[in-house]
């Protein structure tokens, strides 16, 4: 187990950061090219490697309705103190994580309509400012998983039958890769978001 309280993670991580250029978070150096990453697809794409085949859609995506419910469910009893106090997820507050983790989720049933992803998580500072009461956040992710449920729920079978190549920030992914890689995003924010409220 990291002890972070030894670790100075913000300081530093946000030096090399700086130092890189501000590239998209993760990104893959290869020579002077920069590669922006959603999924290991694109990793390996990048390095001419098989791409692996991500699980069915349709259980992945109800996979994540049930992690939205749980994080909305930790977030209910807390108090302003406890959203705004910095998290070791580079000082971020829980309800700049929870936009970090909930915004996609509004997204993703438009990039199955349109073809486009367009999640660019450096404005979720913006986002931040716009939530500044505890119910405020409530309300926004009770929305949010209330929204993509249906969504899920709507279209279960042609997420099952239908994949299509959608294009984001950080290039072009199927959509399977796609909701993947917010699988994983869902799944590393709740380890951080349980570590922080334990």
């Amino acid at each position: 187990m990291v002890e972070y309280e030894s670790l100075d993670v913000r300081g530093e991580g946000a030096a090399r950061w700086e130092e890189a250029g501000r590239p998209t978070v993760p990104s893959l150096a290869l020579g002077d090219r920069v590669v922006p990453l959603f999924h290991v697809s694109q990793l390996a794409r990048a390095l001419g490697l098989p791409s692996p085949t991500p699980p069915a859609s349709a259980l992945m995506a109800w996979e994540t309705v049930g992690r939205l419910h749980r994080w909305v469910e930790r977030l209910r009893p807390l108090g302003r103190e406890s959203l705004t106090r910095p998290t070791e997820s580079r000082g971020r507050t829980l309800i700049n994580l929870t936009i970090n983790v909930f915004h996609p989720f509004e997204l993703l049933p438009v990039a199955w309509e349109s073809g486009r992803f367009d999640w660019d998580p450096t404005l979720d500072d913006e986002r931040e400012r716009a939530l500044e009461r505890p119910e405020a956040v409530v309300a926004f992710a009770e929305h949010v998983e209330r929204e993509w449920s249906d969504f899920v729920a709507e279209h279960e079978d042609e997420l099952e039958s239908r994949d299509p190549v959608i294009a984001s920030l950080r290039g072009e992914l199927r959509y399977s890769e796609l909701l993947e890689s917010q699988v994983w995003h869902v799944e590393f924010h709740q380890r951080q978001l349980e570590a922080f409220l334990s």
